[in-house]
């Protein structure tokens, strides 16, 4: 399980790209995490790098994901992409046609951390339990958490940053 994934994020949306990424960095395994703004940026990344999963938007305005997707799957390097979607705008038609172009996984926005991952390490098959490897990330992700709450709970500051803070309330 130290295989390292590359993933390409085709997301016109800077925040939700953003948030996409924090989540899935929080497998150690997905490192190399690139995004993309639209179908047309996505190709050039692509041009240059080899990408174990795409996970792209549908609606964006330069090149939309299925046009995109459509693109990739005219070429037989990419006949078999594993590709994952995330959108905002899915109607039964547009799933319908993510499913005849062979997408399967498919996630409606506002996601989580763990429906992101989830799909991701289904997707790639990383583990034969997904949803417990999921639940166990999200477990040490909580506990770091609660431990680094505690240590700024119970930190006793120094003289320096004592005076710092009496300067930012004007003391």
């Amino acid at each position: 399980m130290s295989e390292e994934y590359n993933i390409l994020i085709v997301e016109d949306e800077d925040k939700i790209a953003s948030i996409m990424k924090s989540y899935l960095k929080l497998y150690k395994g997905f490192k190399n995490i690139i995004i993309a703004n639209d179908g047309v940026q996505a190709l050039q990344k692509l041009s240059n790098q080899d990408f174990d999963l795409i996970i792209t938007d549908i609606v964006m305005e330069k090149k939309d994901g299925l046009k995109f997707i459509d693109g990739l799957r005219k070429q037989p390097k990419y006949y078999n992409q594993n590709i994952m979607v995330v959108s905002g705008c899915l109607t039964t038609e547009i799933t319908l046609a993510l499913m005849r172009r062979g997408v399967r996984h498919i996630i409606v926005k506002p996601f989580t951390a763990r429906q992101i991952l989830l799909k991701a390490i289904t997707c790639l098959k990383i583990d034969k339990n997904p949803q417990k490897f999921v639940d166990e990330i999200i477990q040490k992700v909580n506990m770091r958490m609660h431990e680094d709450r505690e240590r700024l709970e119970n930190a006793i500051p120094d003289e320096g940053v004592s005076e710092l803070i009496k300067k930012s309330k004007g003391e």
